[in-house]
């Protein structure tokens, strides 16, 4: 009888207690539960600031909703990848709804969901939070830019995502680079460098009347 009780409560416990949620390793155990208590953590207030890695080319955005974007050029014959900067003061969405959104613009070539295959972390970089996401794929790339939805795409296999949501009082900044997955992956260690450089921007002091 003790055995049969037993059972039945490790049985429960698989419904009661979530597993753990997994970023490219197996068995690793996500701080996504405490990093995301936002009754643990105060967010900084200010612009997110950084330096700019070498190698990477400065273009004016190809929309007006990017505040930067930033050229990597093609690695061993592949094309080149694109990082854009976005910021939407008191609006943007969550971390979450956005990196949901992202994964929906890939697919698998076992046809499983792109969420199943993302490499994600979290990070405190000088006081903000900033949760990190990779993902490989067929990229789904709207012909026309403006038509984020129902309009014609193509599809660009062998492509990858890197990107980092950064937190902050008036809203997440988000930096997302997009491209082959030769190039993306050989500016891979360039991009943790410039996540790493993240900073909130100090305010200019006011001038002495």
């Amino acid at each position: 009888m003790l055995r049969n009780l037993w059972f039945g409560l490790l049985w429960m416990s698989f419904f009661i207690f979530p597993f753990p949620e997994a970023h490219g390793q197996q068995g690793a155990v996500s701080p996504h539960a405490v990093f995301q208590k936002k009754k643990d953590r105060v967010l900084p207030d200010g612009e997110v600031a950084y330096t700019v890695p070498k190698g990477w080319v400065s273009e004016t955005p190809r929309s007006k909703m990017r505040l930067a974007q930033f050229r990597w050029p093609g690695y061993e014959g592949a094309d080149d990848a694109v990082l854009a900067v976005f910021f939407f003061p008191g609006t943007g969405g969550s971390v979450e709804a956005n990196l949901t959104r992202w994964y929906g613009q890939f697919k698998q070539p076992d046809s499983t969901s792109t969420l199943y295959h993302v490499q994600k972390s979290y990070r405190i970089i000088n006081g903000i939070p900033v949760t990190l996401v990779y993902v490989t794929g067929t990229y789904i790339r709207p012909k026309n830019p403006m038509m984020m939805m129902g309009g014609p795409v193509e599809e660009l296999p062998d492509y990858a995502m890197l990107a980092a949501i950064a937190e902050t009082k008036n809203g997440p900044w988000f930096f997302k680079a997009v491209g082959p997955q030769k190039t993306v992956d050989h500016w891979r260690s360039s991009f943790d460098e410039f996540v790493k450089s993240f900073h909130i921007k100090e305010e200019k002091a006011k001038e002495k009347k």
